[in-house]
């Protein structure tokens, strides 16, 4: 974060703290509580989020120290995603640690600003800080339960609505086979059959009288 970057979403914006109290004040702190809303869902971002409006409990302790100003706190929120296996619904609950040390940009050598948090002026954005927080807390990989056995791999049925449901599938490597013996046994040799009927009928010379 360099310092002339603007907010880009509605959380930068409602978490961006004055904090020209504390600059150059070391040891000097103030305490803040926030309640904002949720921005709109990340589209890519994490598989759990809080949805949009929800609010975001957000404390925090700004302290001043030499280098800037260090916060320190938490962010609570509700959030909601989808099963990874299964698709259905999943809620969590999470509290976040916040901890992170916006630093004076005039601290900081040009060569490590892109790796650096820095202050906006005299301002603190907690928006990004708040946002990452949340991101590693949540699942990565929500289920709605530790054994949920998720869809048919072949159709998409939720195998929960039928533990036994299954497909028979055939190797394709020995379709071709399969059908090669059910044309065998399906067809029949002419010429053997004929040779049966002779060998059935009453001839020869046990037939005639001597």
């Amino acid at each position: 974060m360099s310092a002339d970057t603007p907010p880009v979403s509605p959380l930068d914006t409602a978490l961006r703290v004055d904090a020209v109290d504390l600059i150059g004040r070391t040891g000097t702190h103030r305490h803040l509580t926030s309640t904002v809303p949720a921005p709109a869902r990340e589209v890519g971002g994490a598989a759990m989020q809080a949805p949009e409006g929800q609010p975001l409990e957000v404390e925090v302790e700004l302290e001043s120290v030499v280098e800037g100003v260090f916060v320190h706190g938490t962010v609570s929120a509700h959030l909601d995603g989808e099963c990874s296996r299964c698709l259905d619904p999943v809620e969590q609950d999470v509290t976040a640690r916040l901890d992170e040390l916006f630093m004076y940009p005039e601290k900081v050598k040009a060569d490590e600003r892109e790796d650096t948090t820095m202050l906006s002026g005299d301002a603190v954005e907690l928006g990004s800080l708040v946002r990452d927080a949340l991101a590693e807390e949540a699942d990565d990989r929500p289920l709605c339960r530790e054994d949920c056995p998720g869809l048919c791999a072949q159709c998409g049925f939720r195998m929960e609505d039928d533990p036994t449901h299954h497909h028979d599938v055939i190797d394709d490597r020995f379709a071709a086979l399969q059908g090669m013996f059910e044309d065998s046994a399906d067809a029949e040799d002419p010429a053997g059959a004929e040779a049966e009927d002779s060998d059935g009928e009453d001839s020869g010379p046990q037939g005639q009288d001597r």
